[in-house]
């Protein structure tokens, strides 16, 4: 029996708030610990950041007679949702503008509605560009699609106004618009475009106010981001994007591709760091802007590696060791990807890195013994890194090189095929069949690619490791929502589409737990229930392997433990 003093201490400062040395049961709700050895439990004890003991009830309070209960009173106790893949920065600046997108967009402070049509996309833009009071700021706006927007360029932003700045941010987050105003505001003209690299020159047309790939990332952001990403907005941002994630019972994230400088580092450290903040934030190093810099070779790793030590090389937030990520082709949202097959419409699909580029950067990394995650949507894309992976390992062959196809939205059989044979494995994001599947087989892939699109179940079928991630801000980062889209395949206008591509709840369930973990190669650390790993857990109302597919995405988030500490919902 625990003494007077104590049961007070418990009363007043609940077990988050005690020694990181105490001890804390859990009890009184299903346990799902994601270990096939031993997937359910009684009882789970903790210790400072560690778990010390899975198991039965009564062998828990045999062996830690001290330890602090937490009863569960009938919620469901998982292991710490991992969102695989996201950006912070785009989240952050995405979440801290106005959101017209063709669907809903529910964040802490407000809900913005879905807009679907051109009429009213421009109506939105309009009441977003008159609510604004400083006559000299620029209105940015986030979610255009043109499938559901219609067509957009310079001279019908010039309408919403001659004199306020405009940047539209495609869906997609790899393209801008903008009217002549915003143009002349950044000195974004054909001199300037001269100096530019000519992939960047030949994805920019100024006439219409349009960049997208390269003409967005290399030659617009540059000269917008201090706008764009203020520091007022960037903190706003990434303060809603931690609520978000701790509403959805997210305790680590990564951003593949990150490029931090200084000041993002400071604010990082100070936000994301904080004691307060209830999650890992990870970082995976660019390779875009060293390589245009360097090329390839030493210099191109040993500016990688410096991108590196701009954050602790422990702790709650940090780089990955020995991980890199390459943007190969374009954008899904935008239908930028390089497809086989082309495009009903006649348009082309674009590259962000070239097929030469990305060997030779492959190349460097691969005998330097990196990790490799590449982006890549179109099953053209794949299937030429696909080749260049090949003749990676027939060159120099490497066991568990754990090369990450990441998106995985467009696959034939076939590829699916040489990934497992090659070692690869696939962090996919589910909800391009949710959020596009219906319009991209009206425009552009037809119903027979667009419906297949994210084939799942053959990576299951063939034993390849597989995580889920939101890629947030192009999807919700909504672990257990993307788990619902993954099961379920169905569309946000409600039906499903090749329900013989979904998998089973466990391994999407998996996707989001111990194989996304397993994709950071933490799956000794984290992932699932088991003594000696970080004591990081998610709390549910509902059990999901209880619940009918279809309300998956009903569940709540009742709160986290992180490194042992609890964090309410509030």
């Amino acid at each position: 029996m625990k003494p007077l003093w104590l049961l007070l201490l418990l009363t007043f400062f609940p077990p988050a708030m005690l020694a990181a040395d105490d001890q804390t049961l859990y009890f009184g709700g299903p346990i799902i610990t994601m270990e096939p050895a031993q997937p359910s439990a009684e009882a789970v004890v903790t210790q400072g950041t560690r778990i010390q003991f899975v198991g039965t009830l009564a062998e828990a309070r045999q062996r830690h007679p001290d330890a602090s209960p937490h009863n569960l009173k009938g919620q469901t106790l998982m292991p710490g949702f991992i969102e695989q893949h996201l950006h912070p920065i785009l989240g952050a600046l995405a979440l801290s503008v106005p959101v017209i997108a063709p669907e809903a967009w529910e964040l802490p402070d407000r809900t913005w509605p879905a807009v679907t049509a051109q009429f009213d996309y421009l109506a939105a833009l309009k009441t977003a560009e008159t609510e604004m009071t400083d006559p000299d700021a620029t209105l940015w706006t986030w979610g255009y699609h043109h499938l559901y927007h219609g067509r957009l360029n310079r001279t019908m932003l010039d309408g919403i106004s001659r004199t306020r700045p405009i940047g539209v941010w495609h869906r997609s987050a790899h393209e801008f618009y903008a009217n002549t105003a915003l143009l002349e505001k950044y000195g974004l003209t054909e001199q300037a475009l001269a100096a530019a690299p000519a992939d960047a020159r030949a994805q920019t047309d100024l006439d219409k106010g349009h960049f997208y790939e390269n003409g967005a990332l290399v030659f617009f952001l540059p000269r917008v981001i201090e706008d764009l990403a203020s520091e007022a907005r960037f903190r706003a941002g990434l303060n809603a994007m931690i609520t978000m994630l701790h509403r959805n019972g997210v305790t680590a994230y990564n951003e593949p591709g990150a490029l931090v400088v200084p000041a993002i580092a400071d604010l990082y450290t100070e936000i994301l760091a904080a004691d307060s903040t209830p999650m890992y934030s990870f970082f995976t190093a660019e390779s875009k802007s060293p390589y245009l810099k360097h090329g390839a070779g030493p210099e191109l790793v040993a500016a990688v590696e410096a991108q590196t030590r701009l954050l602790p090389q422990t702790g709650k937030v940090r780089y990955f060791d020995k991980q890199v990520k390459i943007l190969f082709d374009g954008a899904i949202i935008s239908q930028l990807m390089q497809m086989k097959d082309g495009y009903l419409d006649g348009h082309k699909g674009e590259w962000i890195q070239d097929p030469e580029q990305t060997r030779a950067i492959i190349e460097t990394f691969w005998d330097q013994d990196y990790q490799i995650l590449v982006h890549t949507n179109g099953d053209l894309g794949l299937e030429t890194l696909l080749s260049i992976l090949e003749a990676q390992q027939k060159r120099r062959p490497r066991k568990d090189h754990r090369l990450t196809v990441v998106h995985f939205a467009n696959a034939t059989p076939e590829q699916v095929k040489r990934i497992a044979a090659l070692g690869a494995i696939v962090s996919a994001n589910p909800y391009y069949l949710t959020g596009f599947g219906n319009k991209y087989a009206e425009v552009g892939l037809g119903p027979e690619r667009a419906h297949a699109m994210v084939r799942l179940a053959e990576v299951v079928e063939a034993g390849i490791p597989l995580s889920l991630h939101s890629d947030l801000p192009m999807a919700p980062a909504d672990p257990l929502f993307l788990v619902w889209c993954a099961v379920n395949r169905q569309t946000n206008e409600g039906n499903v589409l090749r329900p013989d591509l979904a998998i089973s709840l466990d391994d999407a369930l998996r996707g989001i737990t111990i194989d996304a973990a397993h994709s950071w190669r933490m799956e000794q650390q984290l992932g699932s229930i088991k003594a000696g790993k970080v004591a990081n857990f998610t709390l549910l109302d509902q059990n999901p392997y209880e619940v009918p597919a279809r309300q998956l995405n009903r569940i709540d988030v009742t709160g986290t433990v992180f490194e042992g500490r609890w964090f309410p919902v509030q």
